[in-house]
């Protein structure tokens, strides 16, 4: 019995300790080093074996980049690396579970070792747009080392669970030397002093195309002047090949056997392009000037190819499809659609870019496979380029043809290198003496300014290991983002917020730097979708989505009511949602219960009605919140009972802000509205309207304003579009979040800087200009976003005769410098004339003697709208010969200490009197609202 005790002891113990070279987790335990933790959280929960949420890394700071190092203390051999990141499914709350994949895991990573002289990206070892809570590398061979470290580019706090060390340890290895880690830890947000010196030194150029992802696009709304404003020199068209060239408007033909027939039948269309056997016009003409909604990008295609022509704004033609296989049936199918489309854009607005389906490895808009894109490729690519060739033989044009794709989803690098190889075989089978693909393209989402100092060299080493003659190509991101919808819809974070628009000054600053060809943004506006029936967060401009919805101006039946609830707190009663305060400080929360939740008001007597205003979560914006109510409804009490209201029920509400017209009025002297999230939910406002008190049902498309990415967007197209000479830029500090970069306009003999402070803390910069042939006292004029400013010219400074400009660069702050090479006489011209209207009672009103002129919006009073005139004589050869024309106005709010939107319109020719103007005579004024017609058309 002794003896086999003595057995069982020893296999235990031998089950326990790992024999020599079993694979372990070299992390366990070790030390760490980390660049911020929050102290709830530490770094050393990453190496404690502990594999939940509770026992986590939290960086304390939102800069990137975020870097922990781990110390093995020993040479190992490491064969995987594994990073647990976000929150386990089993772990997620009933409020968690509906967050997109990935929410809150780590988005974009890479696992580096020391090579005992620098640290070394782990082979294949890099995520970008991570979505998992697990992520697995593995490596073979191993890799020797005695110190990894994790790296993340995210633009906030990150929290990682762990992160475990496979492998064994390294025999025969000598102890590791005792290096101190060279770990920077977040700086204080102490203000800090730095010089800047420009010197004409060429060192690159500017991005050639600055441009958007369209949004709605018809005649008789403002889009076009929103666009001009934008500075942008390129719109990406979206154009499905069923609504714009559908099947039975082309020649089928299923019986086409090979590519000889193929060749025969093309060479017999491109004989005669507008009258052939094949292509059947008089189907297609119509389509393209009526409105097609085919997309999210509703738009009449005549009118937006004419107005992007007008404004010299190049289209990229988006021409959406999957339907291709390897039959010679299919493939003059969609050669002849193609051709098409290419044909009637090149003919009729100048288009030279042309892109196959969007995404087409994309789960949800393609999927296809690579080999069928590939065979697209081959059979599209000669389409667009015979149609151009064509229209020029016909028309007389010089256009150039371009072919761009693979317009990919995400990081998807085995994508990227098939289509590479294949560029130069067409669809013959044999190889060619020029690329299928002229602008290499792909889509990237999720990635803060740091995850772009590497991204466009990165793919541009996929091009060139992959091009059969090692050639690289012009890169371009036909879709980019600081956050996709699905991650934005959910942060508190809005198009407006500094730790947003900084991220995304940055991002085109960095993919500038790297040599990308172009950038359009997305998107112009905030479009609706099946998913997003309110509208997408992340348009950088704001519409009203075909209704003009502004419930202040509608009477609230529920101001001040009697309200009760499932339950309630003193800090939080129920009464605060009929207050008419929308702000966090004023809202009713639930318990914490899984049972219904519900607010009854008691409006005092019986009336009809029509639609009312829900907002719940916090006031993070029109659109969405983390916390916002996902499920409820709305009822009306009738014959002493509780009736729900036909068209009210939310079952996965993705807005903060919700508006909702009933489908039928009702009658009724109660209201209730009931929620079945489970947990807290907070409400912060009802608001009830009458059956015949709402938003008109004419439909308006209009854009109602810009959010400060779009301004960043505005600015940076003004100075870094066109492939402008890069002069050599210098810092006296290294700093990730600070951006420096300077362009010359040879045309214009104007330098444009570039300056993007994205820390908690002022930058004092002295820039130094002396090594540019600028004279002294030119004026050098700042334009601005910021925390409190819009884009707006925000400082003008001559350059001193040392020529060192002195300037503070505010936290969170983009900042545009435009200096011309030569100074300039500056003369202040005042207005000859100026006056203010108002609206309602007092729209025959005069104001021309009043003093100071006054600007107001006042939806629920239109008496109280004000809109302000003024009148320069400026001959016009002091216009053509002006370098800058900036108009100053000072003024004062009289509420609140928030910054206000103003819109500031141009109107050419003398078409008022001061004594005379009042709001019905007032030119290009709204006869009802405080809005302004004819933008894109008669204004400016």
């Amino acid at each position: 019995m002794r003896y086999s005790f003595a057995l069982f002891l020893i296999a235990v113990i031998g089950f326990l300790t790992p024999a020599v070279g079993q694979q372990i987790n070299l992390a366990l335990h070790k030390p760490v080093t980390a660049t911020s933790e929050d102290k709830q959280y530490p770094a050393k929960n990453v190496v404690d074996g502990i594999i939940n949420r509770k026992s986590k890394w939290m960086t304390s700071s939102g800069k990137a980049p975020h870097i922990l190092e781990i110390d093995l203390q020993k040479y190992c051999n490491i064969n995987e690396v594994d990073v647990y990141t976000g929150i386990p499914e089993a772990e997620r709350t009933p409020a968690e579970t509906t967050q997109a994949a990935g929410f809150w895991s780590a988005k974009n990573f890479r696992m580096q070792y020391w090579d005992d002289s620098n640290w070394t990206d782990f082979p294949n070892a890099e995520v970008l747009e991570n979505r998992l809570v697990h992520v697995k590398f593995t490596f073979s061979p191993v890799i020797t080392t005695y110190k990894v470290r994790f790296v993340c580019d995210d633009g906030e706090p990150i929290n990682i669970m762990e992160i475990e060390v496979l492998g064994t340890e390294a025999p025969n290895m000598p102890l590791p030397p005792q290096i101190t880690s060279n770990i920077k830890v977040v700086p204080n947000m102490a203000d800090k002093d730095a010089s800047i010196t420009v010197n004409p030194q060429v060192v690159g150029k500017s991005l050639k195309f600055v441009g958007y992802n369209q949004g709605y696009f018809f005649p008789g709304s403002n889009v076009s002047g929103w666009l001009e404003y934008s500075n942008i020199n390129s719109v990406r068209v979206w154009a499905t090949m069923n609504a714009f060239v559908p099947e039975n408007s082309v020649n089928i033909n299923n019986n086409l056997k090979d590519v000889q027939e193929f060749d025969r039948l093309k060479n017999e269309l491109r004989q005669s392009p507008e009258k052939n056997r094949f292509i059947q016009w008089n189907k297609l003409y119509p389509l393209y000037t009526k409105m097609d909604s085919s997309s999210t990008n509703a738009m009449v295609f005549n009118y937006t190819l004419a107005e992007l022509k007008r404004l010299h704004i190049q289209a990229l033609l988006q021409m959406n499809t999957n339907d291709f296989n390897d039959t010679w049936g299919n493939k003059w199918k969609q050669w002849q659609r193609f051709y098409a489309l290419a044909y009637y854009a090149a003919k009729t607005g100048d288009v030279t870019m042309f892109a196959m389906q969007n995404e087409p490895n994309h789960v949800a808009s393609g999927p296809m496979k690579l080999n069928q894109w590939i065979g697209g490729m081959q059979i599209v690519s000669d389409a667009v380029h015979c149609a151009v060739q064509d229209v020029n033989k016909k028309y007389g044009k010089n256009l150039q043809a371009k072919f761009v794709g693979p317009v990919t989803a995400g990081q998807n690098t085995d994508w990227w290198a098939g289509v590479i190889k294949a560029i130069r075989t067409d669809y013959h089978g044999k190889q060619i003496d020029h690329d299928l693909i002229d602008i290499f393209s792909t889509h990237s989402y999720n990635s803060p300014a740091a995850g772009y100092v590497t991204r466009v060299n990165n793919i541009r080493k996929v091009i060139t290991d992959n091009h059969p003659l090692g050639n690289p190509l012009p890169i371009v991101f036909t879709e980019i983002g600081r956050w996709m919808n699905a991650y934005l819809i959910d942060k508190e974070e809005t198009m407006d917020s500094p730790s947003l628009f900084t991220e995304w000054a940055g991002i085109y600053a960095n993919n500038m730097n790297n040599g990308a060809y172009g950038m359009w943004a997305f998107k112009f506006a905030n479009t609706a979708s099946e998913t997003y029936p309110r509208g997408i967060k992340s348009g950088h401009h704001l519409t009203w989505q075909g209704r003009r919805i502004v419930e202040d101006a509608y009477t609230d039946l529920a101001l001040g009511k009697h309200v009760k609830a499932s339950s309630e707190s003193a800090q939080w009663p129920a009464k605060n949602i009929t207050d008419g305060n929308k702000s966090d400080l004023s809202a009713w929360h639930s318990d914490s219960t899984s049972a219904e939740k519900w607010l009854e008001i008691d409006l005092g007597k019986t009336q009809k009605l029509g639609s009312a205003v829900m907002y719940t979560g916090s006031a993070a914006g029109v659109f969405t919140g983390p916390d916002r109510v996902k499920k409820f409804k709305l009822q009306y009490w009738a014959n002493n009972t509780w009736k729900d209201i036909p068209g009210t029920e939310e079952k996965n509400c993705k807005y903060v802000q919700v508006f909702q017209q009933f489908k039928q009025a009702v009658t009724t002297d109660k209201i209730r509205w009931v929620s079945t999230d489970a947990g807290v939910v907070k409400v912060r406002e009802i608001k009830v309207f009458a059956a015949d008190d709402g938003p008109s049902s004419k439909p308006d498309f209009n854009i109602s304003g810009i959010q400060r990415t779009g301004e960043v967007v505005r600015l940076f197209a003004k100075g870094f579009k066109n492939e402008l000479p890069l002069l050599q830029t210098q810092s006296t500090i290294t700093d990730s979040g600070l951006d420096t970069y300077t362009s010359y306009d040879q045309e214009k003999q104007t330098y444009y800087m570039w300056l993007v402070q994205r820390g908690l803390f002022d930058y004092h910069l002295n820039i130094n200009l002396a090594g540019l042939p600028i004279e002294a006292g030119t004026p050098v004029i700042a334009e601005t976003v910021g925390p409190r400013s819009y884009g707006e010219v925000t400082g003008i400074y001559p350059v001193p005769n040392d020529k060192n400009i002195r300037l503070n660069l505010g936290q969170q702050s983009v900042t545009l410098l435009t200096i011309t090479a030569q100074a300039s006489n500056k003369q202040i011209i005042p207005p000859v004339a100026d006056a203010f209207v108002a609206g309602g009672k007092m729209a025959k009103k005069n104001f021309g003697t009043v003093q100071t002129l006054q600007v107001a919006l006042n939806a629920s009073k239109p008496e109280n709208n004000r809109v302000s005139y003024l009148d320069f004589k400026i001959p016009a050869a002091k216009i053509s010969g002006a370098k800058r024309i900036i108009l100053r106005v000072n003024g004062k709010v009289d509420q609140g200490v928030a910054p206000f939107r103003l819109h500031v319109y141009g109107i050419p020719g003398k078409v008022w009197e001061q004594q005379k103007l009042n709001w019905t005579n007032a030119p290009l004024l709204d006869p009802k609202e405080a809005l302004i017609t004819m933008l894109g058309n008669r204004l400016l």
